[in-house]
């Protein structure tokens, strides 16, 4: 799995750095915009990953290499 993020579209939300800690982080030193720890996280990370793009309100996370849609 490889990840990307557009921090352009994020909206500061903080969905993915509570639901993917190890993976994203939203600093508030940056207003709380995302950013990208791990680009190819341990599968373990997976599931994690997944429910942060889809709780992501500005789709600015992409998962490449991932065989399960979501």
């Amino acid at each position: 799995m490889k990840v990307t993020v557009n921090p352009v579209t994020c909206i500061a939300s903080g969905n993915c750095g509570l639901t993917a800690p190890n993976v994203f982080r939203n600093p508030p030193e940056d207003g709380g915009f995302v950013e990208l720890i791990d680009a190819n996280p341990p599968e373990s990370e997976w599931e994690a990953v997944r429910e942060a793009k889809e709780l992501c309100p500005s789709a600015t996370i992409y998962v490449e290499g991932d065989d399960r849609r979501i």
